[in-house]
């Protein structure tokens, strides 16, 4: 079974915190959408994804704006329902404010999100109320979120699948994190988000692809590519911060 793990293209929130803590602390919102360079990236993932081998077989993305727009060009580009999972939210959840204000949000409503693409599916989960009735995650739950995550990939999915998960940059570096050296992971959860001491910078609509084979083998294929962002023009060389993204949620 393979793996890839994408994250989403530049939001809102990703062009404000570029511009400085004070700034994205007065405009943040809790379920920010793409920018116009985003909705190009997103495009030109979808322009690329339709060559890669394996080609995925499923197409998963968490409930927020951000991860259904850039996932909406890919279900075209595969040809895939999109399936949404409302545990594969970014850490900490969907929240309003910034610094010691900050608090949980219930997410958007049912309407708007399925406004976005007709491929999506969602879970009875996801309602016009929102779809988050938590608190804010701490690192710690996260942390063990990204393990249960990890283990339902290989639970919930047949050998030969090829399983694309539009997501977030922490949570998808949790994840990966799960997977590839998971004892070191389980340190992770002791840090306040942001000083952790190794981490898996991941840019915005960059691909992951792990293989998962029987007895709890790995094969790393990939981690962070951004070819097909070079192909269009956006970054030169390997590092989508070129273009100003910074690697934050």
């Amino acid at each position: 079974m393979h793996l890839m793990l994408i994250r989403h293209g530049q939001s809102a929130n990703n062009a404000l915190a570029a511009q400085g803590a004070e700034v994205f602390g007065a405009g943040r919102v809790a379920d920010p959408a793409l920018t116009e360079l985003g909705a190009r990236q997103a495009d030109a993932l979808a322009g690329w994804i339709g060559g890669v081998d394996p080609r995925p077989t499923r197409l998963y993305c968490s409930p927020m704006r951000r991860t259904l727009q850039t996932a909406a060009p890919v279900a075209e580009a595969l040809d895939l329902p999109l399936e949404v999972e409302d545990f594969l939210y970014e850490r900490p959840g969907p929240t309003e404010g910034f610094g010691e204000t900050v608090r949980a949000a219930p997410g958007s409503p049912l309407a708007e999100l399925s406004a976005i693409t007709a491929r999506a599916v969602f879970p009875g989960s996801v309602t016009e109320r929102g779809w988050y009735t938590g608190e804010v995650e701490t690192p710690q739950q996260a942390a063990a979120r990204a393990v249960r995550i990890a283990a339902w990939v290989r639970e919930a999915h047949d050998e030969d699948d090829c399983v694309a998960i539009v997501a977030h940059g922490a949570i998808g570096a949790l994840i990966l994190s799960a997977i590839i050296c998971p004892g070191r992971q389980e340190t992770l959860g002791g840090f306040v988000a942001g000083t952790e001491p190794w981490w898996f910078d991941l840019a915005n609509t960059s691909t992951s692809m792990v293989e998962l084979m029987p007895g709890d083998k790995i094969e790393v294929h990939w981690i962070n590519r951004v070819d097909h962002l070079v192909a269009a023009g956006m970054v030169t060389g390997a590092s989508a911060h070129a273009t100003g993204n910074p690697g934050t949620r």
